[in-house]
């Protein structure tokens, strides 16, 4: 479960979103420990080109007089691999979610930073809720070898390939293009994948060297 990550804004972000042909990257949200039901930056193309849009990071939303709060029976900051089949997100309305590092902890204790030292996307859904946008980011399986770190689950990250893409964000609804990415993956663009400890979960403060992940 994915429930902290980093868009730190001294890691390039715009020459990579640049790559990509994202529109509008100073409407970026940038911060470390961004956390769950706040304010994050996503790719969408809803309207044609992929641009930088802002959304609230928890996907299910209900009324709050005029306007929506995170839905208080439904905590839905991430989507399970197993369950895009019965999201019509998963075909009407994927994102991408630039970040650069994230963080999982073992039931809640020894937690870790996660990074490849050069940005990412999250592979995300998204939902429109009048003006307003939510998303969340796709868990996979957790991969064999960090599985000591958060036996659950490691986030669905976009391969460094710019036609997966465009397809991820105007494919339709042919989702089964996506079905062998669906499975967890630890190197990225060629670098392998570190972990270092930190001393919370929401702390910049590490606990230890910077490593790589043996898989």
């Amino acid at each position: 479960m994915c429930s902290v990550f980093d868009v730190d804004d001294h890691a390039g972000i715009e020459r990579f979103l640049d790559i990509y042909g994202v529109h509008h990257p100073q409407r970026m949200i940038f911060g470390r420990r961004r956390r769950p039901t706040q304010q994050v930056s996503i790719v969408t193309a809803r309207h044609g080109e992929p641009e930088i849009e802002n959304a609230t990071w928890h996907l299910y939303m209900e009324r709050d007089g005029d306007g929506w709060k995170p839905h208080r029976k439904y905590w839905s900051i991430n989507s399970n691999w197993k369950k895009l089949g019965s999201r019509p997100e998963y075909r009407k309305s994927r994102c991408l979610i630039p970040a650069t590092a994230w963080v999982e902890s073992q039931s809640g204790k020894n937690p870790v930073e996660f990074s490849y030292g050069e940005p990412f996307f999250f592979c995300g859904l998204y939902k429109t809720w009048g003006e307003l946008l939510s998303c969340s980011i796709i868990t996979l399986d957790a991969h064999p070898a960090t599985k000591k770190y958060h036996e659950k689950s490691l986030p669905m990250i976009a391969p460094a390939d710019t036609d997966f893409v465009e397809r991820w964000l105007t494919g339709g609804e042919d989702t089964a293009q996506f079905e062998p990415y669906l499975h967890p993956h630890i190197e990225y663009h060629g670098n392998s994948l570190m972990v270092q400890p930190v001393v919370r979960a929401t702390s910049t403060e590490y606990a230890g060297e910077r490593i790589g992940v043996e898989g």
